[in-house]
């Protein structure tokens, strides 16, 4: 892997772990994960939102999100 995409915050990929089902490819709503060599890959990074939906469609668990997002909700009043 690509050492500068390993230590961002950008999904991980494990290329031993990945059975290549594409289920992560189909699902990216930004078009930022492949299919190379029979594995996913992040093909374009900067194009990767971080929504979640790589790491929860993933069947083995290869994809990891080193980051978690957290939305708290308001403490004042919204109109």
């Amino acid at each position: 892997m690509n050492k500068m995409i390993q230590d961002t915050w950008f999904p991980h990929i494990d290329p031993l772990v990945c059975i290549g089902c594409g289920d992560c490819v189909v699902a990216c709503p930004t078009g930022a994960l492949a299919t190379s060599s029979g594995v996913a890959i992040l093909a374009e990074p900067d194009r990767c939102n971080y929504c979640g939906l790589c790491e929860a469609l993933c069947p083995v668990d290869a994809i990891n999100l080193p980051y978690q997002i957290v939305v708290e909700a308001a403490s004042w009043p919204i109109s």
